[in-house]
């Protein structure tokens, strides 16, 4: 509102200027008539006039002063008693014989036995105060003590100027009355300062009461502030200055110059004694709405409060505070191509907003009572989130231009996600804390990320978490938790993960861990039994220093290792692909293979069947399905006192047990036993038989008893002592080299 004080004072001077224009009236026509002057005789005059004198004056004393002056130009006194003056001029003073006022018409009827009293004519009323009020008649009632005009009536008083249709002036009851059509406009004191304009179907004045009523839809605007309603009742005090008004009905307060609007079904106006606005309160569907170039805010409530202060050129809103279902929502008018515009809901018991100096935005707002906050998007995708934000307590803080910064919630929160559209691939998630801080782009003023603090816990279907702090960020779809006493965790229904960094995301059921990383599979066959560890119902543990795990697939890296009881495999690299049904470790990799069992022989005595299988290599796959097993690469298997060496090997399991079956070993092959090295291009192994063949260009057997052979291919029983060496296919020659015995 604009110079509110100033509007309301001067509109109060105008009603009390025309309380003294009736009393005027009142004070002439409640004195006795005229007697005629005695040296005025009857001329040619109509039967039922009996004088016409012309400079007719009459003064009225009260003791030595003055209290009243009448003049006319012309008296024409009747027969019956009745009196019409003409060029009438009426003089009031008040009890020190000082000027109160002055009232001219052209005529004016009275008749002392009758009930009324006309006045007619241009008829104007000044006063010492400066008023000049102007209708074409009036006539009073003296039984009433009521004076009455159906003609439009004109006003004036310095800076204020009015005019109405027909007016009433109760004497009894101190009571008036501007019956239609009232429109005041206040002039400014500077000409670069709007005009007030104030404007009713209809004015009442109670002067006893102190009470202004103005209704039929009353107004009062300057420039683009207004105050408007079906009535407004306006309380005066002592001085006559305003204290209170009550709007009602569609009750509106608009500030163009601070760009908001407070409405309501009735709005309580309190003042100080100077006039300024303090105070307005607003019942029945209240709305405070403020607009700027980027968003649109509405705080409402069963109950709503704004106080006021003083500003430069208008009263500013310095604060609002909203009760009973309380809320405050913000809504973007534009946005960036390529951004999600995000609508904002705060609701709770009880909602404060504090505005900045000038009272143009908000400042920060306070939402104590069951605080939800609501994040929307406008214009909904598959992938977006509504999130909602739950605590006892919300505060919110904007920037400069309004938008909101943040907004913290402390005593036990909860933050849900939602789809904002059917998804069936985004589940809705439940993090709670206690306490959240909530941060908003500052050119948009879309969520940006959500920090919570304090015993985090984490829901999202089967899959939970549990840290000392939580971040979610929107842009990468992520959910960071961390802490310093207590390591974050991660499950499901299929494994648990911990870690000194766990990043949770929530665009697919995957996480990435770092620093110590720790997992278990609670069941191998969860794992799509990738490991050739032969207990499909027994865990599986992992570590590394870093994991990517998504639902078929989990990557770790740095010292990876994956075990069940005593078998590993470990490497610089571990990939899982749980679909495939397939393992994949590479970079310094060591196995170790305890339930790799052979068929059980006579002649492995030897060897224990399910003796461990040791191996070495840069890379080792897995297969499940094909149910085959690969090194390569620098490549180192031993079980028992056995070894080879090779470029690459390859081995099958049995279809429906992990037992061996065969071995193929390429590039380079040496095998190593006891007594006996033999060398060769490629060299199979059959499990049935305990069986090695070895094939090259050429093959090479050294035993210590038995000596050197060399062929194209040559086979021998693990668990036996003899060696046949053959030409092969080709049936090349063999060469054989016997080391004497000593």
């Amino acid at each position: 509102m604009t110079l509110v004080a100033q509007r309301w004072l001067r509109f109060l001077a105008l009603t009390g200027v025309l309380v003294t224009t009736a009393y005027l009236l009142s004070y002439f026509v409640t004195r006795r008539a005229p007697s005629r002057p005695p040296d005025v005789a009857r001329r040619d005059l109509p039967p039922d006039i009996e004088v016409v004198s012309n400079d007719f004056q009459y003064l009225h004393k009260e003791g030595d002063i003055t209290r009243l002056i009448l003049q006319a130009k012309r008296d024409t006194a009747f027969v019956n008693g009745r009196h019409k003056l003409e060029g009438v001029e009426l003089q009031t003073f008040d009890a020190q014989g000082q000027p109160t006022g002055k009232l001219t018409a052209e005529t004016c009827d009275y008749d002392p036995t009758a009930r009324t009293s006309d006045f007619r004519g241009n008829v104007v009323l000044t006063t010492t105060q400066g008023l000049t009020v102007k209708t074409e008649s009036i006539r009073y009632d003296r039984e009433a003590e009521a004076a009455t005009t159906s003609d439009p009536v004109q006003f004036v008083r310095g800076h204020v100027s009015g005019e109405a249709s027909g007016a009433q002036f109760d004497g009894k009851a101190d009571r008036l009355v501007l019956e239609k059509d009232v429109r005041t406009t206040v002039a400014p004191e500077k000409s670069t300062q709007p005009a007030t304009v104030i404007t009713a179907g209809r004015a009442e004045y109670l002067a006893r009461e102190k009470r202004l009523v103005l209704g039929q839809g009353a107004r009062v605007a300057q420039r683009g502030d207004a105050l408007a309603a079906q009535t407004m009742i306006a309380q005066l005090d002592d001085t006559q200055r305003l204290r209170r008004v009550e709007a009602q009905t569609a009750a509106t307060l608009q500030s163009a110059e601070k760009g908001f609007v407070l409405t309501a079904q009735a709005l309580t106006f309190e003042f100080d004694p100077l006039g300024g606005l303090t105070q307005a309160v607003g019942t029945g569907q209240p709305v405070l709405r403020q607009q700027t170039d980027a968003e649109r805010r509405e705080v409402t409530g069963e109950r709503l409060e704004a106080s006021f202060t003083r500003g430069v050129s208008a009263s500013e809103i310095t604060r609002a505070q909203a009760t009973g279902n309380a809320r405050l929502h913000i809504e973007p008018i534009s946005a960036t191509a390529g951004r999600t515009p995000e609508q904002k809901r705060l609701q709770s018991d009880t909602l404060r907003v504090t505005f900045a100096p000038g009272g143009q935005v908000m400042q920060n707002a306070e939402a104590d009572g069951s605080a939800v906050l609501t994040v929307t998007p406008l214009a909904p995708t598959p992938r977006s989130e509504r999130k909602i934000l739950r605590a006892p307590r919300l505060t919110a803080d904007f920037y400069p231009d309004g938008r909101v910064q943040t907004c913290t919630a402390t005593g036990g929160v909860e933050m849900r996600a939602e789809p904002a559209l059917d998804n069936p691939l985004r589940i809705p998630r439940r993090t709670t804390s206690e306490r959240a801080e909530a941060t908003f782009d500052a050119a948009q003023g879309e969520l940006v990320r959500i920090v919570q603090t304090g015993q985090v816990a984490f829901e999202e279907g089967p899959r939970q978490a549990r840290a000392e702090q939580a971040t979610f960020l929107r842009a990468q779809e992520v959910i960071e938790l961390r802490g310093r006493e207590k390591r974050p965790v991660v499950w499901d229904e299929t494994l648990r993960a911990e870690a000194r960094e766990l990043d949770l995301s929530t665009a697919a059921r995957s996480h990435v861990a770092r620093g110590d990383v720790r997992t278990t599979y609670y069941e191998a066959r969860q794992t799509g039994n990738t490991g050739m560890f032969g207990q499909p119902t027994a865990p599986v543990f992992i570590t590394a220093q870093e994991a990517h795990v998504e639902p078929q697939r989990a990557v770790f890296t740095g010292e990876a290792r994956c075990w069940q009881g005593d078998s590993f495999v470990r490497g610089d690299r571990l990939e899982l692909f749980k679909a495939d049904r397939r393992l994949t470790a590479t970079g310094h990799v060591s196995t170790a293979f305890y339930r790799l069992a052979r068929p059980a022989s006579p002649k492995a005595a030897s060897t224990p069947e399910d003796a461990p299988v040791f191996g070495t290599a840069q890379t080792f796959t897995y297969s499940d399905v094909e149910r085959r097993a690969r090194y390569t690469r620098d490549v180192r298997l031993t079980q028992g006192d056995a070894t080879l060496t090779a470029g690459e090997v390859e081995i099958e399991l049995a279809a429906r047990e992990n037992r061996l079956e065969r071995m193929t070993a390429t590039n380079q092959v040496v095998i190593v036993q006891p007594g006996r090295r033999v060398t060769g291009d490629l060299a199979r192994y059959t499990a049935a038989d305990d069986r090695y063949v070895v094939v090259g260009n050429l093959a090479r057997v050294e035993d210590v008893e038995r000596g050197v052979s060399v062929a194209p291919e040559i086979s021998f029983v693990k668990s036996e002592g003899s060696v046949r060496a053959s030409g092969g296919a080709k049936g090349q020659r063999i060469r054989t080299t016997y080391q004497p015995k000593p």
